[in-house]
């Protein structure tokens, strides 16, 4: 093979696979991946258990459907998708159906070539884009849209971090944002407050319970050193609705002091609300805090955030438990707007918010006018009623592509001016949006590309659900809302180690496409941080 990676036959041939492909793995079998690789990446791949080029497949599978390692290794073992990649079966562990996870981030960790990684990530954000543009997505994630002039190659600074400098700076993310929270135990008890910690994050790595987190910990670092099960959930269960609050809030301080430390937040910000779900599984006797779903058999524990977005770090401020009326329970209606203040005034406590972004769930004359008394900008897709469907009508036969109309937002508490925004979407139909800032015509396609930024928040929530969320069964609503939280503090640690390593070590920061892996975070907090010398 030819020492300099030739990316462009893979992108020309996906026109053609995209017609024919009907899935994520008939469009990465088909592509000629010989084109990003080494003659070194064959040569090391010869000594190793599995061929380079089905491992090369396997990575693009994860870059294109944005999976997690863990996703990745969950995707491969189903309906035999491995295989069809080219992996040997009979070289799979005895209980596998694929190549372990520990085998795949090795190969991008350790032993990939830094040109074949830099392929890998290029050619991946091409196909994307290519896949888009044919209406021909399948199951790929979002576009990340990466501007083309920031670097042809999009790459994720592959190998410019040595593992001490990666240590020392997820161990500082850690103690920044988990030094917020305070047991309240004595000074002389068995274990630290950080072992529970250590242990919380080793669940959610495992995606398991705490019988299995206590078991894994016992093999990585010896009963002696392992918390009983019972006695960590005796631990976090101390933690009130109140107190789990106060330190969340404590370490977005600690986070936002660092991150202003090292001058990275761009004031002022632009912020995104959404809202999650977290399913809960059983069907008798549902906790009145469990809430029902747009799929009727469906159930969920849900939670509201709000994330920075845009050019700032991209990190969760806020956070509130969602609680509505269902069948099952006496709860009072859901007030989608007390959620939105609630967020937007605790997010202000730390930073000035410019604009906040939302979906079409939160459509609510009340949420608009919560956000204008809050004295941020609002921009928000709107539902299109009949009124609305008549201007795009009229648009069309007169021949226009955008349209500004003036209306007034009136509530019981209050009202103010907005403006509904007709812009053409990417299939070509007129999509309307409504802001209460004053947007001419000229600039209203311009105003309406901010919207693009609330994709960020889809991703944390990807990242919390897969890489940093452990499991229960739990119906106590204080350990869900532990867990979560403890969720979201993974997130952020992962957010700040990633500013850090990129602001102290390169002294730059071109993207916030992360330099390491949210499962490779969770590695860290869970396993390798413990197994270093300080």
């Amino acid at each position: 093979m030819a020492e300099q990676a030739v990316e462009q036959p893979i992108v020309d041939d996906v026109h053609d696979c995209l017609g024919s492909a009907r899935t994520l793995i008939d469009l990465v079998g088909d592509l000629p991946v010989t084109t990003v690789l080494q003659n070194r990446d064959y040569a090391y791949f010869e000594q190793r258990e599995y061929d380079v080029e089905p491992i090369v497949r396997a990575i693009l599978c994860r870059e294109l459907g944005g999976f997690s390692w863990k996703g990745l290794y969950e995707y491969l073992s189903t309906e035999a998708r491995a295989v069809r990649l080219g992996f040997d079966p009979s070289k799979f562990g005895k209980y596998n159906t694929a190549p372990t996870r520990q085998t795949l981030t090795a190969a991008w960790d350790d032993h990939l070539s830094d040109t074949a990684k830099r392929g890998i990530l290029s050619v991946s954000e091409r196909l994307v884009d290519a896949a888009y543009e044919n209406d021909g997505a399948l199951d790929l994630r979002q576009p990340r849209h990466v501007e083309e002039n920031d670097s042809d190659l999009r790459e994720r600074h592959v190998g410019e971090f040595s593992k001490d400098q990666i240590r020392k700076h997820v161990r500082l993310a850690r103690d920044t944002v988990f030094g917020a929270f305070d047991t309240g135990r004595a000074e002389n008890v068995k274990y630290p407050d950080s072992r529970f910690d250590e242990l919380q994050a080793l669940m959610a790595m495992g995606g398991c319970g705490t019988p299995t987190g206590q078991s894994r910990m016992e093999n990585f670092f010896g009963k002696d050193y392992t918390p009983h099960g019972d006695t960590h959930l005796r631990t976090v269960n101390k933690f009130s609705r109140d107190a789990i609050q106060a330190g969340f809030t404590q370490s977005i301080e600690n986070l936002l002091s660092v991150a202003n430390d090292i001058q990275i937040l761009q004031r002022p910000v632009t912020a995104a609300i959404d809202i999650t779900t977290w399913d809960y599984h059983a069907d008798d006797d549902l906790p009145s805090e469990v809430n029902g779903t747009k799929d009727p058999g469906r159930r969920a524990y849900k939670f509201a955030t709000l994330s920075l977005v845009g050019k700032s770090m991209p990190v969760i401020l806020a956070y509130a438990p969602v609680v509505e009326s269902s069948a099952w329970d006496e709860n009072p209606s859901h007030h989608y707007h007390r959620t939105v203040r609630k967020l937007v005034k605790r997010a202000q406590e730390f930073v000035n918010i410019d604009l906040v972004l939302a979906d079409r769930g939160f459509e609510s004359l009340d949420v608009y006018q919560a956000l204008d008394d809050l004295g941020v900008d609002y921009l928000l897709p709107k539902i299109e009623h009949s009124s609305e469907l008549e201007v795009a009508e009229r648009m069309e036969q007169n021949g226009e592509d955008v349209a500004v109309e003036r209306t007034e937002v009136e509530v019981k508490r209050g009202s103010h001016e907005s403006r509904l925004l007709y812009v053409p979407g990417n299939d070509g139909e007129t999509q309307t949006f409504i802001t209460n800032r004053s947007i001419a015509p000229e600039d209203a396609e311009a105003w309406v590309e901010h919207y693009a930024n609330r994709w960020c928040i889809e991703n944390e929530y990807r990242a919390i659900k897969q890489e940093f969320l452990a499991r229960t069964s739990s119906t106590n609503h204080e350990l869900r809302i532990y867990y979560f939280v403890f969720g979201i503090l993974m997130y952020n640690v992962w957010r700040l180690a990633d500013v850090l390593l990129k602001a102290t070590v390169t002294r730059e920061i071109t993207d916030y496409t992360p330099a390491i892996s949210a499962g490779e975070l969770a590695d860290w907090l869970a396993i390798h941080l413990q197994n270093e010398p300080d």
